[in-house]
């Protein structure tokens, strides 16, 4: 597909430029591109054919170079993205790298280059155009909700392994923790349980300490369980994750760290959040940038054509989700 789509563009620019280059042409002025049995084949009939087929796929990559060029320019983030991705790509297909760049459809690696750059612009557009449009209230709202300050946590934890030998089914791994939590009421030591215990290796020696951590650094019931607890507060009940059962004794909490300490990180997660709710941006945002960019279709059957492949890709997104 992309290789029709560069022959479109190879022979539309050579049909609209070598005009009056030597070429034949009709009474009307018209260029002929070839004649097949005395009938002529104008560049005015060969741009409509591919126009048909090809036109929007090649019209909004010219624009969104475009636009998005503009934007972009000497983007040394995106120029190092794209290098980084075309490494990556050499370093599988070392063997042939000239012979698998023409089986996917491009000329040469600078083609690539040129295409891997266009999708990294159209990424950090989406991105900008949503984190523009996010709304002071929505970050406040976010801050209230989801902001805490760090807590520490020590932790011990008891594997389910009923494939081992000596693994422990899951029955058997939350009575061993329930065991350790009657001990923990009766006033042993957590440190020392945790070094006789604890299936974690990293963190038994230390008494199961996992030092200070924030939300998302942990797996979600883990995390919601720690977050809920007073200060040296342990779980009452064993909490179950992937990892096994835990035991989780929550050792400190820090403030709340200021607003403008962490607008950033909040505008970046609602970004996420909304791109992640709503794939319909992904079209949206890009066709919104274009407008704001005064674009404007002459051709009136690629005008149609845009506007509806702008509204399937809508219709497609919302299905998707």
């Amino acid at each position: 597909m992309k290789k029709k789509i560069i022959l479109f563009i190879t022979i539309i620019m050579c049909s609209l430029l070598i005009c009056g280059c030597g070429n034949s042409k009709l009474k009307n002025g018209e260029e002929v591109i070839f004649k097949v049995n005395s009938e002529s084949v104008t560049a005015d009939t060969l741009y409509k054919e591919l126009r048909n087929k090809y036109g929007v796929s090649v019209l909004i990559d010219m624009i969104d170079k475009e636009v998005l060029g503009t934007i972009y320019k000497d983007d040394e983030d995106i120029e190092k993205q794209a290098n980084t991705q075309i490494e990556t790509l050499k370093s599988q297909y070392s063997d042939d790298w000239e012979g698998t760049l023409k089986d996917a459809g491009y000329e040469d690696e600078k083609d690539l280059k040129e295409s891997l750059v266009l999708n990294l612009q159209r990424s950090k557009a989406i991105e900008d155009y949503v984190k523009d449009n996010i709304k002071d209230d929505e970050i406040n709202l976010y801050y209230k909700d989801n902001i805490v300050g760090d807590i520490s946590a020590k932790h011990i934890l008891i594997k389910v392994d009923a494939e081992s030998e000596d693994g422990l089914t899951d029955d058997e791994a939350k009575e061993k923790a329930n065991e350790i939590i009657k001990k923990l009421n009766k006033g042993e030591d957590f440190d020392k349980l945790a070094k006789e215990n604890s299936d974690d290796t990293g963190s038994k020696e230390s008494g199961g300490d996992l030092g200070y951590f924030n939300k998302g650094d942990m797996v979600e019931e883990f995390e919601d369980a720690a977050f809920n607890l007073k200060v040296n507060e342990y779980t009452k009940e064993p909490v179950k994750t992937t990892y096994g059962y835990h035991i989780i004794l929550k050792t400190g909490e820090k403030d709340k760290p200021k607003l403008k300490e962490v607008k950033e990180t909040i505008i970046q997660n609602i970004m996420q959040d909304k791109l992640d709710n709503d794939p319909t941006l992904q079209i949206t945002a890009l066709d919104e940038l274009r407008k704001n960019y005064k674009l404007k279709i002459s051709d009136s059957k690629l005008k149609s054509e845009y506007d509806k492949y702008i509204k399937e890709s809508i219709e497609q997104a919302k299905k998707s989700n």
